[in-house]
């Protein structure tokens, strides 16, 4: 090979090597951007929210879940129904997580259908652990998927 074959070869791959370079570094700077999965939307639930007086309703812009709970003062160990009101908000899926807000009391998570009649009106039917202590406060976290992500609702209340 001669000298000028050489030095023809060499900007293009130094040109070549540098393009190299700037896609890897753009693939290391945008991949995880593009493959994370989408953040939740949390949805604000007033502070005086009780459950057990009525309906409590989460917003976050227009978008809003509202949930109620049948019977209203929940017992342990009894069927207790579900039904969330959505707004704004077109969900595929939505669920609920019941979690113990001072115990541990297991994972227990209700998948809610929608009503037939109404598409907003999801509802469910789980069951409350038994908790040794008489009354126990619940954290409900509500979970609804959207094509925009999940939105996400918590909401506490108590039972005996």
């Amino acid at each position: 090979m001669t000298v000028d074959a050489i030095n023809r070869k060499v900007p293009w791959a130094a040109l070549s090597a540098f393009a190299g370079l700037m896609a890897l570094l753009a693939a290391i700077w945008l991949g995880p951007r593009l493959l994370a999965p989408p953040t939740a939307a949390s949805l604000a639930t007033p502070a005086d929210c009780d459950l057990s007086a009525g309906p409590c309703r989460a917003a976050a812009g227009e978008s809003a879940l509202t949930l109620m709970l049948n019977p209203r003062q929940p017992r342990a160990l009894e069927p207790l129904q579900f039904q969330v009101r959505t707004e704004a908000l077109d969900a595929d899926s939505i669920s609920i997580v019941l979690e113990g807000r001072d115990m541990y009391m297991g994972y227990n998570r209700i998948e809610l259908q929608p009503s037939p009649a109404d598409p907003v009106l999801w509802t469910g039917t789980g069951e409350l652990a038994i908790c040794t202590t008489g009354e126990m406060i619940w954290l409900a976290r509500v979970e609804a998927g959207t094509a925009g992500g999940p939105a996400t609702a918590r909401f506490e209340f108590s039972a005996r």
